[in-house]
């Protein structure tokens, strides 16, 4: 059921990734690729009130398999995905549905969208019935970039920059780090001459390496010999900046 207190829409594609929980999980909670982080850490900050919880928006998930269901929709494990032919098959139940959305009693003045690539053809057309006063922001570029505008759209602005260096040595998760910014920066260099792709896989943040992009855990984590699923990018951020080393926006 629709908020009459919501006036924000965000209509954002399912991801391949899923928590393999047995049963069935909220929409949510079952898709787990980085928009999906993104959304969960900001319905967190709501439970701990650092959030205006009236500017939060009705969610909606365009899945391969169900169509375009709520954020709270039940989800199963399940694997579909999305080609031409899926697209031309759940487009008329998904127009009708995004029309009645955006023309119904629950009048949003915003209007986020979101999509994979392979998405937009089920959603062809979708300007025609967008109300005329209805402000619309549609994310493009890299997964990266998208998570970026995402979260800049659902905040109302971009994370705050982390404090840079502190005196003496900073420590991370009660490891001293030995290295300058420089030792690190070269380690990042060694790593990407023996051509290591998971050097590259970023996706909202990045170090500038040269002519290239590092991502900040994978480079944290190799400072460290941690696993990148012990600390969150946030925390990569923050050590990296106390060393001096620029982390920018995807």
């Amino acid at each position: 059921m629709l908020s009459m207190t919501h006036e924000r829409l965000l209509i954002l594609s399912c991801s391949q990734r899923k928590r393999h929980q047995e049963g069935f999980l909220p929409a949510i909670e079952r898709y787990d690729g980085p928009l999906f982080r993104v959304l969960r850490r900001y319905r967190e900050a709501r439970d701990t009130g650092n959030r205006n919880t009236e500017s939060e928006p009705d969610i909606y998930i365009l899945s391969a398999e169900f169509g375009l269901i709520s954020a709270e929709h039940p989800v199963p494990v399940y694997e579909h995905r999305m080609t031409r032919q899926r697209a031309q098959v759940l487009r008329p139940g998904v127009t009708d549905k995004l029309r009645h959305l955006l023309n119904g009693a629950s009048r949003y003045r915003e209007l986020f969208i979101c999509l994979g690539r392979e998405y937009w053809p089920v959603l062809e057309g979708w300007e025609a019935f967008v109300p005329q006063d209805m402000a619309v922001h549609v994310a493009r570029g890299s997964i990266g970039m998208r998570q970026s505008q995402l979260y800049d759209w659902l905040y109302g602005s971009p994370p705050p920059t982390p404090v840079p260096s502190e005196a003496g040595k900073p420590k991370f998760r009660g490891i001293a780090i030995e290295r300058s910014a420089q030792q690190v920066l070269d380690l990042a260099r060694q790593e990407l001459r023996e051509d290591n792709r998971t050097a590259t896989l970023c996706h909202m943040w990045y170090v500038p390496v040269d002519d290239q992009r590092v991502a900040p855990k994978w480079l944290v984590s190799r400072l460290t010999g941690l696993p990148v699923s012990a600390f969150r990018t946030e925390d990569a951020r923050r050590l990296l900046a106390k060393l001096g080393i620029e982390v920018m926006r995807a």
